[in-house]
């Protein structure tokens, strides 16, 4: 039996979000991101605001003037974690081989479940009917045999769009989409295949499988496969992250090297909480730091064994910064990542420290859990009490942390 997938993406995902937790948002132009009156971008835009023009990414002044009648979400991520809790329990009704490669969109294989049907285009139709039903949050959903086809057809009809692309008709599909429609394709790659005239992939599935590799490597080779519609890749039930991170910007410039060296520990401290609460460690951490002038300065770190301890990423994200030898220039923004995630391992530890870390994280998420993330904090961030308001959720910081 053919295989048979389904990409399923959330149109709009925040602020759809938002207007499925209040109905008074519903038909309304949403942005999330922050304030009108606070510097930051736009995460999302609901499809009311985008009709005047607002877009992701665009600052958060730009789109008050493009939309004066918007109304402006901060936005909660732990809103948006529901969210997809609840898309997974919908999705799970038709398969128990669901893939979330993030928040708002989801890989199912639904293979051999259309004996059930007329058709795989009954099945979607279906699935978009339940969760605009139950959660009132509009899908778009591309049908394929393979997730290459599956993801690139959920985005041709937005919003609640359903393409369906019927097996053996891969290549028609995909050879006039233009170049930067395939995973892989950034906008560096885009501009180096624009250079030798490579603007649709069909364009670019006729070039050599050599050239691709001499030009990018092991990438290149996926990006032939690709724009040939070789995708052997299968769905996963359980799918490790790439990476976790935590961002956020500063109300106004900050010229006080500690302040922003707080700030980074407290994201890191929610980013330790997650890769508990997913039994995940980590091997490498970022910073980005960018300046006023909106120049980026970024460092990452291998730790010298994997970790989900909080006070052991403090400690190598504060070496981190102690390196960057930074200008004198105000600071508007501060970044952290985690990558190289794992399984934490279920054997026991090989040295009694450890053992003992492990038991004071479980006591501090404990704490956490009854009494909120505030209930106990590092020592480092008690600096940001003069410049942040709090909450039994910790520090209300001025853009939220949206990221994963």
């Amino acid at each position: 039996m053919a295989p048979l997938i389904f990409h399923i993406d959330v149109d709009a995902f925040f602020a759809s979000a938002e207007q499925s937790f209040n109905p008074l948002l519903r038909g309304k132009p949403v942005i999330v991101g922050g304030l009108p009156d606070q510097r930051g971008v736009v995460h999302s835009a609901s499809y009311e605001a985008r009709e005047k023009g607002v877009r992701k990414g665009m600052p958060l002044s730009e789109a008050k003037k493009r939309c004066p009648h918007a109304i402006f979400l901060k936005g909660d991520f732990r809103h948006y974690h529901d969210v997809a809790r609840r898309l997974l329990h919908i999705y799970r009704d038709y398969t128990p081989a669901v893939e979330f490669s993030s928040l708002d969109d989801a890989y199912l294989d639904v293979s051999g479940m259309c004996r059930l049907w007329k058709n795989p285009v009954a099945l979607a139709q279906t699935i978009q009917k339940s969760v605009w039903e139950r959660l009132h949050i509009p899908v778009s959903i591309g049908i394929g045999s393979s997730k290459l086809i599956s993801r690139i057809a959920s985005g041709q009809r937005k919003p609640r769009g359903l393409t369906y692309v019927p097996e053996g008709r891969e290549l028609e599909f995909l050879f006039p989409l233009p170049v930067h429609e395939l995973p892989g394709v950034g906008p560096a790659t885009q501009r180096l295949l624009y250079d030798l005239g490579i603007l649709t992939v069909g364009e670019l599935a006729q070039m050599s499988r050599n050239l691709l590799f001499q030009m990018f490597g092991k990438r290149g080779l996926t990006l032939w496969e690709f724009a040939n519609a070789k995708d052997h890749r299968t769905v996963r039930a359980v799918r490790l992250p790439k990476n976790l991170s935590r961002e956020t910007s500063f109300g106004e410039d900050v010229s006080d090297p500690a302040v922003v060296l707080a700030t980074i520990h407290y994201l890191i401290e929610r980013l330790a909480k997650k890769l508990r609460e997913n039994h995940l460690t980590c091997r490498k951490l970022s910073l980005a730091i960018r300046y006023s002038d909106f120049r980026t300065l970024k460092k990452s770190v291998t730790l010298p064994e994997s970790t989900q301890d909080g006070f052991q990423l403090e400690k190598m994200a504060q070496h981190v910064f102690e390196t960057l030898h930074l200008r004198r220039t105000r600071i508007r923004f501060v970044g952290v990542q985690l990558s190289g995630l794992e399984w934490d391992a279920a054997q026991p530890r090989l040295f009694q420290f450890q053992e003992k870390e492990k038991s004071l994280n479980r006591t501090i998420d404990h704490i956490r859990r009854r009494f909120g993330f505030a209930a106990i904090l590092p020592a480092k961030t008690l600096l940001l009490q003069s410049n942040y308001e709090m909450d039994g959720h910790g520090y209300i910081l001025h853009t939220p942390s949206l990221s994963q």
